[in-house]
Formats: structure tokens, sequence, C-alpha cells
């Protein structure tokens, strides 16, 4: 069962983390997919996973999406640097729960945490330019591509670019 529900949406809800979701995130961070969406190149078995749990960023959020009374994702804040009032935000859905708009309203939710909560100036986010779902999240919701790194991922067998892209709490307010 999923921790405490901490933001809720209309068809999403986002919960905290606790110890019995790790099984969901080692069984999904080993997918092939969503490795090769989340830049993760290595298997983690049940002990790393644990240990990224409990060394995650102070700072930061990861929240587990939840629709329909099952876990379908993560979304996360991280990076982040009050000082300058910007973090990074990951989305990931499990491959069955995409193209539903689960990923943009999670994702949505959280970016209206990090500008009212949070009071965070300024997100950024990343997708690999092949990856059409992750990139029409964040332009739904109204990111700008602010660069390429090219060749930056190897990817079945290719080097693929990553689009980076940067919301302002001013346009999502707009």
């Amino acid at each position: 069962m999923p921790g405490a529900a901490f933001l809720h949406g209309e068809r999403v809800t986002l919960h905290t983390v606790e110890r019995e979701d790790l099984a969901f995130l080692q069984r999904h961070w080993n997918h092939p997919d969503v490795r090769r969406r989340t830049a993760r190149v290595h298997p983690e078995n049940g002990q790393q996973v644990t240990d990224a749990f409990e060394e995650s960023d102070a700072d930061g959020v990861r929240l587990l999406a939840c629709a329909d009374g099952d876990r379908i994702g993560v979304v996360s804040l991280f990076d982040v640097d009050e000082a300058a009032g910007r973090a990074e935000l990951v989305a990931w859905l499990t491959p069955e729960r995409r193209g539903n708009g689960y990923a943009t309203e999670a994702a949505g939710l959280l970016v209206d945490y990090a500008f009212d909560e949070r009071r965070l100036h300024r997100l950024e986010a990343r997708a690999l330019a092949t990856d059409d779902e992750a990139r029409a999240v964040v332009e739904t919701l109204g990111f700008e591509q602010e660069g390429r790194l090219r060749d930056e991922q190897y990817v079945d067998g290719e080097y693929v670019d990553r689009v980076v892209y940067g919301l302002l709490e001013a346009e999502w307010r707009a």
C-alpha cells in the first residue's frame, strides 16, 4: 500500500514513497523501457534500491503516482537549489499506464507544489530527443526547449541527443 497521500488530482494521487514501495521501484527501474528513459544503465538489486531510498536528496521530493489504487509511476524534484530557486523535474510511468494523460497530470501536480509551496522560480526537465511521449508531457505543461545535449546518451546501439527544457513560475501562472 502506498504511503500517505500528499497531492490529489482528478485521476492521480501522489503519495510518499515507503519501504513497501521499493519492490515496485526495483521492478520498474530495471524495466528496459523505464531504464532507457531515465538514464539508468546498470541493474539495481534490492539493496541498491534501498540505499537510494535512504540516501535520497534531503531537499528533493520523490512521490509515487497512483491511479485507481494502483502504483503507476514516480514524479520527482531533485537537484533542488533553494538559493537559486530551481530544481529538475523527472517523471516516469509504467509502460502499460502511458498514453492516458497520467504523466501530465502527475507532473502538473508536482509543478504546482514546486511553485506554490516550495516557492521555486524555475524548473528544468530533460528528455531524450527520440522520446516523443516525454517531450509531449513537458511541452503540454508549458516547458520551453532551451537546449540540446548532443549524443548525450547511448540507447539501443546509438547515441541520442537529450533535449533540455525550462519553465519559469511566471510562465506557469500565465
